[in-house]
């Protein structure tokens, strides 16, 4: 069953991104998902707002899932006997220990293994977060195109879409709070500690 759930969720996230790159309609449906349940709080809340509130929604939830989806203990493990190896394998190779260099080959196929098993557990809980957070980005990007306007810093009173650089003005505030929440959450549910 958990099998299943992890291959319908990589499913579901390719479905999304596909959707999302080549189809305006599909980006739109998605947004509309979460309408009856984010456009009400536009009313009483100004947009940057709740774009804090969605970034730290996003820090909390990306949080659990890497709770629940990541052996933190495993994960380290395998860090050290990837990093150990590699130490070992450089060392061979500068001294020119043929024979060391031979067992060392030998565990290669070994150390490739622990690498996936590592690449795995990062890529189900980012399949899991992305499926949470595209129709998220999806409503924020069609309700950016509404006549909101804000004063921001060090730029004054601006259009919410007005881009900086290569991105809208809110996409760098969910960005700049998400990245804040998100530490702020991992530190008081001391994940990947």
């Amino acid at each position: 069953m958990k099998k299943f759930f992890k291959n319908f969720v990589m499913a579901l996230a390719i479905v999304m991104f596909v959707g999302v790159a080549f189809s305006s309609e599909f980006r739109k449906g998605l947004g509309n998902l979460l309408a009856p349940l984010l456009d009400p709080l536009l009313n009483v809340l100004p947009f940057h707002v709740v774009v804090m509130i969605l970034a730290f929604f996003t820090g909390l939830y990306s949080t659990l899932i890497q709770k629940y989806t990541i052996d933190y203990k495993r994960l380290k493990e395998i860090q050290q006997r990837v990093m150990n190896f590699q130490k070992e394998y450089m060392d061979a190779v500068k001294k020119n220990l043929k024979p060391k260099l031979k067992k060392l080959e030998e565990e290669q196929m070994e150390i490739q293994k622990l690498q996936g098993e590592m690449f795995s557990m990062q890529m189900t809980s980012m399949l899991f977060v992305i499926v949470v957070t595209i129709p998220i980005f999806m409503w924020m990007y069609h309700a950016a195109s509404l006549d909101f306007e804000v004063v921001a810093p060090f730029a004054g009173k601006i259009h919410i879409s007005q881009y900086y650089l290569i991105f809208p003005w809110w996409i760098w505030w969910y960005m700049f709070n998400s990245i804040i929440f998100g530490q702020l959450v991992r530190k008081a549910l001391k994940v990947g500690l």
